[in-house]
C-alpha cells in the first residue's frame, strides 16, 4: 500500500515536467524567415463576380522595402487547370511597395465572371541594406458568385 502514493507522486512529477517542455514550443510564434515575421494571403467572393484579394505582410524589422511585388489571378479552365488571367505588380499598380516601413497591406478586386473558380498567387518582397527575400504565397480557390 505504502508504494502507491510514491507512484503516483513520481507518475505526476514526470507529467507535471513533460507538459512544462511542451508548452513553450505550444506557444513560440513560426517565424517565416529572417525578412517576415508574418505573411497572410486571402481571397474572397464579392457581389456581380468579383474576387477582393487581400496580402498582409509584417516584419522582423524596419525595411528599406516591404510590400507585394505581384498578384497574379488564376482562372479555372474547362479542363480543370488554371490559367492565369491578370497580374498586378508593383510597377502597373500603386501602393504594392511602402519604404521604411515594418509593414503592409494590400488589397486588390478582380472582375472575375460569376460561376467560375479563382484563386491568387502573391509575391511578397521585403528588402533592407543586408539583402532581400521573395515569399510566396497562395490563397485559397473561390467562386465568383453574383451576390454573397
Amino acid at each position: 500500500m505504502r508504494k502507491l502514493p510514491r507512484r503516483l507522486f513520481c507518475l505526476a512529477s514526470t507529467l507535471v515536467l513533460t507538459l512544462s517542455l511542451l508548452l513553450p514550443m505550444a506557444c513560440a510564434a513560426e517565424q517565416a524567415s529572417y525578412y517576415f515575421a508574418y505573411t497572410d494571403a486571402v481571397a474572397y467572393a464579392e457581389a456581380d463576380g468579383k474576387i477582393l484579394v487581400e496580402a498582409d505582410a509584417l516584419a522582423t524589422h524596419t525595411m528599406d522595402e516591404i510590400g507585394v511585388e505581384s498578384i497574379t489571378i488564376y482562372e479555372q479552365q474547362a479542363d480543370g487547370s488554371y490559367d492565369d488571367v491578370h497580374t498586378y505588380t508593383r510597377y502597373n499598380t500603386s501602393g504594392m511597395i511602402r519604404t521604411n516601413n515594418y509593414e503592409h497591406f494590400k488589397a486588390v478586386t478582380y472582375q472575375g465572371t460569376v460561376g467560375k473558380k479563382y484563386f491568387a498567387s502573391i509575391a511578397f518582397y521585403a528588402a533592407d541594406d543586408e539583402g532581400s527575400e521573395t515569399l510566396y504565397r497562395s490563397t485559397y480557390v473561390v467562386t465568383a458568385v453574383a451576390t454573397p
